[in-house]
């Protein structure tokens, strides 16, 4: 297997090479559209969010709201105040955030190891922003997709967790909540760096989805998928931002959100550092997807007008209308932070 995976690994590099020397200008193009969904889509959908996590972690805000939590959670999900805390807030929060979440109590060790990778999955939502932003191409649209997934996560939390989070190690900290200038100048520092992993996932999974369309692989799968799906969706189960490319009816749209793509997972590999596994996190997702669909399809003539409950649900285009500048200065100004926060902790070293 190990042998396997090495040789998948250099031929895997080998043709990403190739195709990076041979086709330069298919390249050039694919960055470009990874870049703008990044500066139109990633950043104003997440970057508030993932900072807004941070702060209800490092000022132990959501440490103190456990006690008012802990009744429900414990309840519905088998789990405490803290951990049902985050799994509501990641909900709404965007892919990575709840799973950023769950590893910060984890390397505090007050969660297994297994425990953290079951939870990262259950811990998972697109967000409000992204949803209404990129995905949907009205607001009673875009409502049928964030409640089936909202739902999908919470019912199949609600039948799993007791069973899977079983002798699970977990425990809460009762600590005061602090915040200070520093904390926040920590928090928005620790959003900046991931956000820029993020934003580099996203690229180069745009340049590798054009690479399997130049090899002619993605239209050799397409052709074996059901339902008239197409390329357009082999796109989005690599990189969910490109979910604004396809063409696929609503439930389609809904499952291919509920599960994020490998672009995220490979997003949270990295929050991860190689402590934890994404395995749990991916079947858990392809579940919760199929769980999204279904919803989605019996929750759309309740919500959409029956004259609409067939149409396409995507928008043809991201938002041409809002300006670059705000995620412009957004990156720079975490960029002064980084450089910043990296020049204080070497004064105090030396």
């Amino acid at each position: 297997m190990k042998k396997a995976k090495k040789i998948l690994a250099v031929v895997f590099t080998a043709s990403f090479c190739a195709f990076c020397l041979l086709f330069p200008f298919s390249v050039k193009e694919a960055a470009a559209e990874g870049i703008n969904r990044c500066i139109f889509v990633v950043i104003p959908s997440l970057y508030a969010m993932m900072t807004a996590s941070a702060i209800l972690m490092k000022s132990g805000l959501i440490s103190s709201a456990a006690r008012f939590l802990k009744p429900v959670s414990k309840l519905f999900f088998g789990i405490n105040g803290e951990l049902g805390g985050i799994l509501l807030f990641s909900l709404i929060a965007g892919y990575p955030v709840g799973a950023k979440m769950i590893y910060s109590v984890y390397t505090e060790g007050r969660i297994s190891k297994r425990g953290a990778e079951i939870l990262s999955g259950f811990c998972f939502g697109s967000g409000a922003a992204f949803v209404f932003g990129c995905a949907a191409s009205s607001a009673a649209v875009g409502g049928v997709i964030l409640l089936s997934n909202i739902l999908a996560d919470l019912l199949l939390a609600a039948i799993l967790t007791r069973y899977l989070l079983r002798n699970c190690h977990t425990t809460e900290v009762k600590g005061k909540i602090s915040l200070n200038p520093e904390t926040l100048n920590d928090c928005i520092v620790s959003s900046g760096r991931s956000m820029f992993e993020v934003c580099l996932c996203v690229i180069i999974f745009s340049v590798i989805s054009e690479m399997l369309k130049v090899y002619n692989i993605l239209p050799i799968i397409a052709k074996f998928l059901p339902l008239g799906m197409g390329e357009s969706v082999l796109r989005a189960v690599l990189d969910v931002t490109a979910i604004s490319g396809v063409s696929a009816r609503l439930p389609v749209v809904s499952a291919l959100i509920s599960f994020g793509g490998v672009c995220v997972f490979l997003q949270i590999s990295a929050i991860f550092r190689g402590k934890l596994s994404v395995l749990p996190l991916m079947l858990i997702r392809i579940a919760a997807a199929i769980l999204s669909g279904v919803i989605c399809r019996l929750i759309m003539p309740l919500i959409i007008s029956d004259k609409a409950v067939d149409v396409f649900a995507i928008t043809s285009r991201l938002h041409s209308e809002t300006s670059p500048i705000p995620s412009v200065m957004l990156m720079i100004m975490s960029c002064v932070l980084i450089a910043e926060s990296l020049r204080q902790h070497r004064t105090k070293r030396s």
